[in-house]
């Protein structure tokens, strides 16, 4: 099972990835996070790398030239929105070889593509009706998508209380982030209701993370529909 967490910023993704991670492993499963499949990739060899990237990545060109044309057309074109993408294909190959090497169970992924993709394309356009339906056909696969549902207030409280400033966010004084919130968040919805994964899951973030990972867990007890 491939999961992907999505959610504005200070909705706590990381946080429940980690609550997450501790219950499945509690249930004896064997779960990867996004910071082990880097770890992995920086400590293969350069040769490892290059091998990875020419036995898997030929045939994700196509749709790379396809993404870029497509961020063209709309006018959002920037490198740093390819290069991010090419990033994340490489750590998407990065998981596949990873998942032919050692038992894994669960991969959670608390920053992945719909998060991405939405980063890269927010404060660019005035109309994202159209963009949010075209840019889903740029997700890689995964089995389940968890959307983090959080009000706008609590959101910039929390965002508030950071104390690294790496996302836009972060660096807006507080009325300011509110509005931007406000604004894009509901952009972050359609590009998950976008999704064609089967396995979608809305959890509200009034509950606990260790709350919403137990009731996860419930549906692991049902036979699970892979996309």
């Amino acid at each position: 099972m491939i999961i992907e967490f999505v959610g504005p910023p200070g909705s706590g993704k990381s946080t429940s990835c980690q609550c997450f991670s501790k219950l499945l492993k509690s249930k004896g499963l064997q779960v990867v996070v996004l910071s082990d499949i880097k770890k992995y990739f920086n400590h293969m060899s350069f040769y490892d790398k290059i091998l990875l990237i020419t036995r898997y990545g030929l045939s994700r060109t196509v749709n790379l030239s396809a993404y870029i044309i497509a961020l063209i057309r709309n006018r959002i074109f920037s490198f740093d929105s390819v290069y991010r993408y090419v990033r994340l294909i490489i750590f998407d190959l990065a998981i596949i070889q990873y998942q032919k090497e050692f038992q894994t169970d669960v991969v959670l992924l608390d920053q992945w593509i719909i998060q991405e993709l939405w980063s890269v394309t927010i404060f660019r356009m005035k109309s994202y009706n159209r963009i949010s339906k075209e840019i889903s056909k740029f997700y890689f696969r995964t089995d389940a998508v968890f959307y983090l549902d959080v009000d706008v207030n609590t959101a910039t409280e929390r965002i508030s209380r950071r104390s690294t400033t790496f996302s836009r966010f972060d660096r807006m004084d507080k009325a300011t982030r509110a509005k931007e919130l406000l604004k894009y968040k509901s952009y972050l919805y359609q590009l998950y209701e976008n999704s064609n994964c089967k396995q979608k899951h809305l959890f509200t973030t009034y509950r606990s993370p260790e709350k919403n990972a137990a009731l996860f867990v419930k549906h692991l007890q049902m036979p699970f529909s892979y996309s």
